[in-house]
């Protein structure tokens, strides 16, 4: 049964990401870029929900204790280095990747299979790149300050939730609104906070029944799973049991929670190149593909270099108020809205032409 609520939780918050929108290039990279915040309201929304259940279950000693990651300072800033770049290339993380190619988008298969790439690579140099930083060290901001953590995760859940409604009032993308508005509930897209609210009660979910909510590990843990079929160990996993089995299941259930959505909505056969992706990396499928494989396997290796991806440092590190996931967190976002920047800044005017070109993209992607 609690194997089976992995692959529950995966599909519902693949169903989430969906819905929420959150797997189109286009609000990927406009958050990166300042230019559309519902992304980031999404991801503030659902650990500012965790956090503030969390606080509370500490405050009633409910006994749901989240795991904290280590801090092993030199590996958040290589690993979240390396996960910046790969995010801001092809506007994806390992749940979004999985996610965005079981809705349609084909061509992201590709870097489904460079995530894979990237678990075998980081499971190849696992005895180099497990040493970077040193032992880990569980320190949380709750120690830092020697606060109480049940008070300071509710003030911080109640931040991370004002800063989304903040955001939503002064957001550039609204315009997009009025295109959904007209869509009946199945078809349009669904707003950030019931769809950030619901990824945030999974995190809590997974971790009052023992688990952790992070996709790149999951992904190690269905890579280290799929390989024992055929007689390979993983160093990086050395024993197979239950819990590694509901990482997995964590990640296969976004393929099924995000093709639902899509097939609810009429989406599933919509492939469309995003006119951004495209602007950027040319018409060119050979090069397209070659982008995501390479940035599914970068922002993987990087991940589990760091210490977890958007989900696992983020909306699942962060309510934990572990420095380690603030470090990597913080990094790979900086370094991601860098290569962004980079990216896009020659092409477009920021406060000019580029609203109106993320405007059309929004509608097109």
């Amino acid at each position: 049964m609690k194997i089976l609520s992995g692959l529950i939780i995966g599909a519902i918050f693949g169903f989430m990401l969906h819905r929420g929108g959150i797997v189109r290039y286009s609000r990927i990279i406009g958050a990166l870029l300042l230019r559309d915040f519902k992304a980031m309201n999404f991801m503030f929304t659902g650990l500012g929900v965790a956090a503030l259940l969390y606080g509370i279950s500490d405050l009633m000693n409910l006994g749901t204790v989240p795991r904290i990651n280590g801090y092993f300072g030199i590996g958040h800033i290589i690993g979240g280095f390396l996960f910046g770049i790969g995010m801001a290339t092809a506007g994806l993380c390992p749940g979004t990747c999985a996610a965005r190619f079981s809705s349609g988008k084909l061509l992201t298969g590709v870097g489904v299979v460079g995530i894979f790439a990237g678990v075998f690579m980081y499971n190849l140099l696992f005895p180099v790149v497990s040493a970077l930083g040193g032992e880990p060290k569980f320190i949380t901001l709750a120690m830092v300050f020697d606060i109480p953590y049940s008070y300071l995760a509710i003030i911080f859940g109640f931040l991370f939730i004002g800063m989304s409604f903040f955001l939503s009032i002064i957001d550039p993308s609204k315009k997009f609104d009025s295109i959904q508005g007209g869509k009946n509930l199945l078809q349009r897209e669904w707003g950030w906070f019931s769809t950030g609210a619901v990824a945030g009660i999974m995190i809590f979910i997974s971790t009052a029944i023992g688990e952790y909510l992070s996709f790149a590990g999951g992904f190690l843990a269905l890579g280290a799973h799929i390989s024992s079929i055929f007689g390979y160990s993983f160093q990086s996993v050395p024993s197979l049991n239950e819990s590694t089995l509901w990482r997995a299941m964590l990640s296969l259930g976004v393929f099924p929670g995000a093709f639902l959505s899509s097939y609810l909505a009429g989406t599933i056969s919509q492939e469309k190149v995003t006119p951004l992706f495209q602007e950027a990396f040319s018409s060119n499928i050979g090069l397209r593909g070659f982008t995501i494989f390479i940035s599914g396997a970068l922002m993987t290796f990087g991940a589990l270099i760091g210490g977890g991806c958007t989900t696992g440092a983020f909306m699942s590190g962060w309510p934990t108020l572990s420095i380690g996931s603030f470090l990597m967190g913080g990094t790979f976002f900086l370094v991601a809205m860098i290569m962004a920047n980079i990216m896009f800044i020659g092409r477009y005017r920021l406060i000019g032409e580029v609203k109106e070109k993320f405007r059309l993209n929004l509608a097109n992607d």
